[in-house]
């Protein structure tokens, strides 16, 4: 490219530009914004090369992609976008310049004109996007819940520490990105064709969940997990994956199944407090109102208080019926001591 009048598209332009030769990479030409934002008179711009607006840390970076990448000569065509540069201002102040470029002829000699536009919100929008990552990468990955995404032709795309580590465990294999869910080596023939099942269901648009059971192959205790299955759309009608949410659900099961044992013991107690308690408590109430309180040897009094007896011992049988029937009796067997 050959430069001519650069009135109105260089000196003017809101970006810092510079021109710098080739062979030498002394600046030859810089313009207004430039002068502005790294603090330094024309002359001295002028008598700096292009190296000298790097921080340390970029040298190394530059003259590889300078002198064995170019090798200092103009072959390249068209604008070259470089990315994100650290340079440094008079003052030694960090400046974020995003750097584009393009090989030119001026005054006769082989250049490259720059302009270092303002990088500085880029660097904060990567770094603000890094932190989000990362921080959501954390709270995946400390979490218990099993999460991992598959894309439309059911190959992992995303798996968290909990699902490989739950896979590892339960197939001795662990799995790779890349690899296709269902024809996971660890799995039976059946259970390939099921999960796959699965996943065709949630990549035609339904999303659901299923209480899935699989066996610790340790233990041999059977596991109970609650998956849920959710389209990923691309666009409003296009599906281009599934997400996956599964979390361990058996001992929230055999909770529920004790509450529900419980209760169960609760209804046989209050229908055998009702039943057959009340009938020997009653006659025990009426025993006692037919006995002589005033006269107590009364010798119909031994008939009343043998009759006191058996009823006496009904109740007994009763309390200990509802003792068998109540969750005491498990603590007992469990050698749980009561306080």
């Amino acid at each position: 490219m050959q430069l001519t009048d650069l009135s109105f598209l260089f000196d003017d332009n809101p970006s810092p530009m510079w021109i710098f030769e080739l062979a030498t990479l002394r600046i030859i030409k810089v313009n207004k914004a430039a002068i502005e934002r790294y603090g330094y008179p024309e002359q001295e711009f002028l008598a700096m090369n292009t190296r000298e607006l790097l921080q340390a840390t970029e040298l190394k970076k530059f003259d590889t992609q300078f002198y064995q990448n170019d090798s200092g000569k103009p072959k390249r065509h068209g604008i070259i976008h470089s990315g994100i540069w650290k340079h440094q201002n008079k003052k030694h102040e960090l400046i974020y310049a995003d750097i584009t470029s393009q090989d030119v002829r001026f005054e006769g000699r082989d250049c490259r004109l720059v302009v270092a536009a303002d990088g500085t919100e880029k660097v904060r929008y990567r770094e603000e996007a890094t932190w989000t990552k990362n921080n959501l990468e954390a709270l995946i990955n400390n979490t218990k819940d099993q999460i991992w995404s598959l894309d439309k032709e059911t190959r992992y795309v995303y798996m968290n520490k909990a699902y490989r580590a739950q896979i590892s465990q339960l197939t001795g294999i662990e799995p790779k990105k890349g690899s296709y869910s269902y024809l996971h080596p660890g799995y039976s023939e059946p259970i390939i064709e099921e999960w796959k099942q699965y996943y065709n269901r949630a990549l035609t648009g339904e999303r659901y969940s299923i209480v899935y059971e699989s066996i610790e192959p340790l233990t041999q205790q059977v596991l109970s997990f609650e998956i849920s299955f959710n389209p990923i759309y691309k666009t409003k009608r296009d599906i281009k994956g599934v997400g996956c949410f599964a979390r361990n659900i058996t001992e929230w099961l055999e909770k529920e199944k004790a509450i529900i044992d419980q209760n169960e013991r609760l209804r046989h107690i209050a229908s055998l407090t009702s039943h057959e308690l009340r009938r020997p408590v009653a006659s025990m109430l009426g025993l006692i109102n037919i006995m002589d309180r005033e006269n107590f040897f009364n010798p119909d009094n031994k008939e009343i208080i043998g009759h006191l007896l058996t009823v006496g011992n009904e109740i007994d049988e009763v309390i200990r019926l509802i003792i068998d029937k109540s969750f005491i009796n498990d603590l007992l067997k469990n050698n749980f001591q009561l306080p």
